[in-house]
């Protein structure tokens, strides 16, 4: 409702001091509105596009066409979405083109599936607190495997496979006590053991891949890259567990499809969330939500109001940071602000004699909030998608596994009729060597070249390199292979 001055037409009525009362509201209310029109409120990329625009006036009729369009795109709401070409018949642009979806346009269906809403939470909190006791007397073979946690191609799979699908619990509490996570949060053994225990009871068993072994994994990179140099220099003690909680909860209750199935199928979800970063918002809402239950897995119970705000701020900052269409918005901010001002301090530096310093872009810098954000952010992407850069083992059991998963989903948006977010992935015909290959390409060579420029990783750049030429070589055979099919069944029909 707008606030009003005196009725104007009743002012014989009024006595010499409310008139006088009226007439300083009124020159208050132009003073306020002359402030309000003389501020200037604009954003970074108003200026940008004013400055562009004034360059034209005086410029030629070339650079002024050429800055049309430079205006054009700077004008777009996409503005960090990349066109992506369709080839016809390349696997790799269904697979990329599918990703980087938000949803498609809905058909008409009441069909939903299921997430757990009413997870078996309630069994694992109605029981007594876990002994912490009890993972002391896990096998000799799980805590010699767990004593290579620090070792980039530590083998997660062994470790679901020697803890029957526990790996979440047992790599997590190893972790937990690296990182002293314990006392940080000055909760008890027992509580951080029973969140680890409802958490990956909450990680659903039957997708192939996101599963807790994939949160286990994604733990892993995490606290692996916590541990390089240059960011423990940036991190505090909140910083490194923000990482390694946002971490674990990042898949949480995921269903097992896209977030453009859901959006097509209308789950329940969808709506809640307005199509918009559908599973993330799901994945951090519900463990903050069914970490607060109760007492005994409450890990945030003993914290600091403000440290919590500052922790929960985070994880959920990092956990919306997966969702893949803002991928190339978070790389580009990313190498704008953190990559591209180290690069040219480092440039500087060497070209200083006896190893002076050119400027004070540094530690202290990049140690702000606004670019420790983008810091972690980048982290956790490059965890969750690290599977490439892993032992070709690795790399090869997460591929075929995420196939799996997405085979799943198209034989299900088949049976409801929906349309298929990613063609590529069809048990009949799905190609995953060349589906890793347009992955590698699109996604994962960019935004590791600049995350190795930041906090220097050469063993996972070498095990991608190689990765990489193992998919290409089998790409080469299954077209030799189809090749000389052809071939046989040409001099075959001949004769």
């Amino acid at each position: 409702m707008a606030i009003r001055g005196p009725d104007v037409s009743s002012m014989d009525r009024f006595s010499a001091s409310d008139l006088t009362q009226f007439s300083g509201y009124q020159v208050r209310r132009r003073e306020s509105i002359a402030r309000i029109h003389s501020m200037t409120i604009e954003a970074p990329i108003t200026k940008v596009i004013n400055i562009i625009n004034a360059a034209q006036e005086n410029s030629p009729i070339t650079v002024v066409q050429a800055l049309d369009k430079v205006l054009e795109i700077l004008r777009s709401s996409e503005l960090y979405s990349p066109f992506l070409g369709q080839q016809v018949g390349d696997p790799s642009s269904d697979y990329v083109g599918g990703l980087m979806t938000m949803g498609i346009k809905r058909r008409t269906s009441n069909a939903d599936v299921t997430t757990s809403s009413k997870s078996n939470i309630t069994s694992i909190m109605s029981s007594s607190p876990t002994n912490p006791a009890a993972l002391s007397q896990i096998s000799a073979e799980v805590l010699e495997l767990l004593q290579t946690e620090e070792q980039w191609g530590f083998h997660v799979f062994q470790l679901e496979k020697l803890t029957k699908k526990r790996p979440l619990l047992h790599l997590g509490w190893k972790i937990f006590q690296r990182f002293q996570v314990m006392q940080f949060l000055q909760v008890s053994e027992a509580v951080l053991i029973n969140w680890l225990q409802m958490i990956e009871a909450n990680y659903h068993g039957r997708n192939p891949y996101h599963n807790s072994t994939h949160a286990a994994d994604v733990l892993h990179a995490s606290a692996f890259f916590c541990e390089r140099d240059r960011v423990k220099e940036i991190f505090d003690d909140l910083d490194q567990v923000a990482c390694l909680l946002a971490a674990i909860v990042h898949d949480l209750d995921h269903p097992g499809f896209t977030n453009a199935f859901l959006i097509n199928a209308g789950n329940h979800l969808a709506v809640l969330y307005n199509d918009v970063a559908v599973l993330e918002n799901h994945h951090v809402s519900y463990a903050f939500h069914i970490t607060s239950k109760d007492d005994r897995v409450n890990i945030f119970k003993n914290m600091d109001k403000d440290d919590f705000r500052c922790m929960r701020q985070q994880m959920i900052d990092m956990v919306l940071a997966t969702e893949m269409t803002k991928h190339f918005e978070h790389l580009s901010k990313f190498n704008g602000s953190i990559n591209k001002p180290a690069k040219l301090e480092d440039e500087l530096s060497a070209s200083i004699p006896n190893g002076g310093r050119a400027s004070t872009v540094s530690v202290a810098d990049l140690s702000s909030p606004e670019n420790k954000t983008l810091i972690k952010r980048m982290l956790i992407k490059c965890a969750d998608v690290s599977n490439p850069l892993r032992p070709l083992e690795l790399c090869r059991e997460w591929a075929y596994r995420i196939a799996e998963e997405y085979c799943n989903q198209t034989e299900e948006e088949k049976r409801r009729g929906q349309p298929i977010v990613m063609p590529v992935f069809d048990k009949k015909a799905c190609n995953v060597p060349k589906s890793q290959i347009g992955f590698i390409e699109f996604f994962i060579n960019d935004m590791f070249d600049s995350w190795d420029d930041f906090c220097d990783t050469p063993e996972l750049i070498s095990h991608l390199e190689v990765n990489y030429q193992y998919w290409q070589s089998q790409v080469e055979a299954a077209a030799k292979e189809i090749a000389e099919r052809q071939l046989k069944e040409e001099e075959t029909s001949e004769d």
